[in-house]
């Protein structure tokens, strides 16, 4: 190769090594040019949904107090009180707070928390374990504190997001968010039966959660965290903020709730049923126990005897079924509620009773329900009830 060509080559070189160097300072440019216009990776992190998240928790957790219950001993005199935690949520200025009576119920002394820290007693209005609910009232000065807005369960949707906010474990306020998975109709507890529709939600809860606001995207209380699902992951339950207003006038006025009960505890007939038995069946509550001493005992209403197991599902037959009261049909739990929503303590009603095939009509005055029994045993620290399973079963 002579002088002339290897000069050729090294210019054809340096040519290629000048035009690679200019695409890469290019592209550097290009990319220094986006980053310097595009978003930020602190301000990447605040969506709106973010920023609104933020605010409703900056607006509602000073809303939230921390409610400490000290049960006194039943065995030794000098024994230290046991205690609880819970939450709870101020809903005016002058001191109301709702939380759930499983927090509070039987205890000797409760106190509470506030946002700042203020300690305070406080003093118990009125509670009902049916729907899980409490009433406290602390003397603050009015409008010192700022409480939260109630808003309208009624028209909460499956998918809405939802946020917790409470005091896990009691350390210190926390938030949990999540959505609401569906809605159960009926749930048994220990204690008792949920009458009415309870939120079910994927946001975590944990014990010192319970008695605390379950809020909406708007700020506005839709529902009080109260239970969790035994053996499932992230599945909560919450009373609707509106089963809580409707109990409010008696548990302020009476300081508990003032129910109508007949007595009797069912499920309702299925069409698998009354095609599976050879009994005679109608559409109506299925009588499966009638309670000691109530009204439905004193006529002489029948509970079934027979114990089967329908496609795993436990039945009691051959008692009486309840197919309407004051000629309002119980066919559907929904029916049920709306019949039940209708009546009152020490009011005279008319049933249609189906027995051994025939119709009858019975006439009797309903009784106030009794208050559920206290717990034998407080714990230490807030459990939120294990709720077992959503089952079709009525207690009136």
């Amino acid at each position: 190769m002579n002088r002339c060509d290897a000069m050729t080559g090294r210019a054809g070189s340096d040519m290629r090594r000048s035009a690679l160097i200019t695409m890469l300072s290019s592209i550097l440019s290009i990319v220094l040019f986006v980053l310097a216009c595009g978003p930020s990776p602190a301000s990447a992190l605040n969506t709106q949904e973010e920023i609104n998240t933020v605010r409703v928790y900056k607006k509602i957790s000073v809303a939230t107090v921390l409610i400490t219950s000290a049960y006194a001993s039943t065995h030794h005199v000098n024994q230290e009180m046991g205690k609880g935690i819970g939450s709870g949520v101020l809903i005016d200025d002058q001191g109301l707070i709702v939380t759930n009576a499983h927090v509070v119920q039987g205890a000797a002394k409760l106190t509470v928390m506030l946002h700042d820290g203020t300690r305070l007693p406080a003093q118990m209005i009125g509670s009902d374990m049916v729907y899980d609910v409490a009433l406290l009232r602390v003397a603050i000065p009015k409008g010192k504190y700022p409480h939260a807005q109630l808003g309208n369960s009624d028209k909460l949707e499956v998918g809405q997001k939802v946020i917790a906010i409470g005091h896990p474990f009691g350390l210190g306020y926390a938030m949990s968010t999540g959505i609401i998975s569906g809605f159960g109709k009926l749930l048994e507890t220990k204690q008792e039966v949920f009458q009415d529709r309870i939120i079910q939600t994927t946001t975590p809860i944990n014990p010192g959660n319970s008695g605390g606001p379950l809020v909406d995207s708007d700020d506005r209380v839709i529902g009080i965290n109260t239970a969790i699902l035994l053996g499932a992951q992230n599945i909560g339950f919450a009373i609707p903020i509106n089963t809580v207003k409707s109990v409010m006038a008696d548990l302020q006025t009476y300081g508990r709730v003032i129910r109508p009960w007949l007595g009797v505890k069912g499920k309702f007939v299925t069409e698998e049923l009354r095609t599976l038995i050879a009994l005679p069946m109608v559409d109506g509550l299925l009588v499966q126990d009638v309670e000691e001493g109530s009204p439905a005992a004193r006529i002489g209403l029948e509970a079934g005897e027979l114990d089967v197991a329908i496609e795993g599902e436990p039945w009691v037959l051959g008692g009486d079924i309840l197919v309407s009261i004051n000629g309002q049909d119980l066919r559907t739990i929904s029916h049920y509620t709306k019949t039940l929503q209708g009546l009152k303590a020490d009011q005279a009603v008319e049933l249609r009773v189906f027995r051994d095939g025939d119709y009858r009509t019975i006439n009797l005055t309903l009784g106030e329900r009794p208050m559920p029994p206290l717990p034998q045993q407080r714990p230490k620290t807030d459990v939120p009830p294990l709720i077992p399973q959503m089952l079709p079963y009525s207690q009136f």
